[in-house]
């Protein structure tokens, strides 16, 4: 697991391998509008790696903002546009509710869809 910075946790595979293609991220902390800009720029890069599936772990994230959420967006529109896929997982009721309220699980459920 590489570390980056405090907000984001790389999970690069160990005995649990996802599939090729498949980045893990851990988050952890608080995602409001103080680090959106800078979590989203690093997913975006992530993706633009070429990765096929980036799946966000939130199980870590004690608080989750709308305009933490922004994040997720931009990633969102990033694998969109490069073929891949977002998934998040792991979110609390919290953050579940967050998600929910601003259209995010909406968007996620369409790209499966």
């Amino acid at each position: 697991m590489h570390r980056f910075r405090s907000l984001i946790r790389w999970h690069r595979p160990g005995r649990d391998n996802p599939p090729h293609g498949h980045t893990v991220v851990r988050l952890h902390g608080d995602l409001d509008a103080r680090n959106a800009d800078a979590t989203s720029r690093r997913l975006v890069r992530l993706i633009d790696t070429g990765v096929d599936v980036l799946e966000v772990d939130l199980a870590d994230v004690q608080y989750l903002s709308p305009d933490g959420c922004a994040a997720f967006f931009a990633a969102l529109r990033t694998a969109r546009v490069r073929g891949g896929r977002l998934v998040i997982t792991h979110a609390s009721d919290h953050a579940q509710s967050v998600l929910h309220q601003i259209g995010l699980s909406r968007a996620l459920s369409e790209q499966d869809g």
